[in-house]
């Protein structure tokens, strides 16, 4: 098996998170960290989130957490309990970074604090990933991702004007807060070289999630005027909507009156649609009817890759809608390699998602699959902390790992 490669290689991470920072221990470990996943002995939540190889659930047959968990090592270890709790201290010791994601109050029950924690490892960078954030009146509130882009005015925005909002697909909310902890854990380990020292580092999803909500915040900011939702509809509209082609859908894009004219002319130029009238938006979004229906007539006689290659030439904006197959099977994926053939011991052969973004210097890589449950407890308890296998019976035995 491969070794970890990238430019964080050398560097240890505790993972004490859950959903919330999935994708941010993800990052670290896809460049090179030493992950260590610590799960309780039941098992991460994320194990029993599907879809399941051949739909059958199992903690070892979540795709989901297969995703997320590649290159990490994996351990079974109960903080709550004393026994527990000292030995995460003592992986503190010897590690970089943890990442966790507890409401500041439950993190102050288990006495896992910042505090705590930097106690025994001054030079320890803490990274609180929660929903909201550790201190405020909601601080110690609970929110999936639905509740962060909702909260944070994307959902708002998704939808016709006057119908209710579209909730989008994918945990946006929940890569958001991962994503910017990342960077956070980046700038810190930055920040320490010079200064020899950790600090916290405290992520809201909540507050991630309006941080990327476009231009709509800033713009009520400065002018207090309510965002509105686009419509895709009536005559508001102007070849925003996806046309079906022989096997699929296609989305035609056009604004400047030049890609109006290219359009035109590439259809053959279609009586109903090729009046210098047509040639202004303002007369097309009056007109939908005619339009859409000499456009969609057009797109039914070819594929939606046909017509990206030859909206490419005529310099027309056309964008194929894959699926997720299509995803991985296009040209331009399997051109830059963005897959990699994994084996897993439950799963078998997969196709895992390659590593992202790219470093050209000091690129990372996928050598490992998602481990299975607390299949590194020997290396890390053993050969990390100089325990024997004795230790782990009575560890076992008492539920602590």
């Amino acid at each position: 098996m491969a070794t970890p490669s990238g430019p964080l290689t050398g560097y240890r991470v505790l993972d004490l998170g859950g959903p919330l920072s999935l994708h941010c221990t993800k990052l670290l470990a896809d460049m090179g960290a030493d992950v260590i996943k610590v799960e309780a002995p039941s098992g991460d939540e994320s194990r029993r989130v599907p879809p399941f190889k051949d739909d059958t659930p199992h903690p070892e047959r979540s795709l989901y957490f297969l995703h997320f968990n590649t290159n990490k090592r994996g351990i079974t270890l109960d903080v709550e309990k004393p026994d527990g709790r000292a030995i995460l201290l003592e992986l503190c010791k010897k590690a970089d970074v943890v990442i966790e994601t507890y409401r500041p109050s439950r993190a102050q029950e288990l006495r896992l604090t910042y505090q705590d924690l930097s106690a025994v490892n001054p030079a320890l960078i803490v990274a609180s990933i929660t929903s909201f954030g550790q201190n405020g009146p909601w601080k110690d509130y609970k929110a999936n991702d639905i509740a962060g882009i909702a909260l944070g005015n994307l959902l708002y925005l998704a939808g016709e004007p006057g119908e209710p909002p579209l909730q989008p697909p994918g945990e946006i909310a929940y890569g958001m807060a991962s994503t910017y902890g990342a960077f956070g854990i980046a700038v810190a380990l930055y920040h320490r070289l010079d200064s020899g020292k950790g600090q916290h580092i405290d992520v809201s999803m909540h507050e991630c999630a309006g941080h990327i909500a476009g231009y709509f915040i800033p713009n009520f900011g400065y002018t207090g005027e309510k965002p509105a939702r686009a419509s895709r509809k009536g005559e508001e509209t102007d070849l925003y909507d996806p046309y079906q082609t022989k096997n699929g859908y296609a989305r035609i894009f056009i604004i400047p009156i030049e890609q109006w004219r290219r359009l035109v002319d590439w259809m053959g130029k279609p009586p109903s649609i090729s009046g210098p009238e047509f040639e202004k938006m303002a007369y097309r979004r009056k007109h939908p009817e005619i339009v859409v229906g000499a456009i969609a007539e057009f797109c039914a006689r070819y594929t939606k890759e046909e017509l990206y290659e030859d909206g490419q030439k005529r310099r027309i904006a056309v964008t194929p809608i894959n699926t997720a197959g299509e995803f991985i099977e296009m040209e331009q994926t399997k051109s830059r390699g963005l897959f990699v053939d994994m084996e897993h011991p439950v799963i078998g052969k997969y196709k895992q998602f390659g590593v992202v973004p790219r470093l050209m210097e000091t690129p990372g890589s996928i050598y490992r699959a998602a481990p299975l449950l607390g299949e590194h407890n020997k290396d890390v308890f053993i050969g990390d902390l100089g325990m024997n296998n004795d230790d782990l019976v009575a560890l076992r035995a008492e539920g602590v790992i």
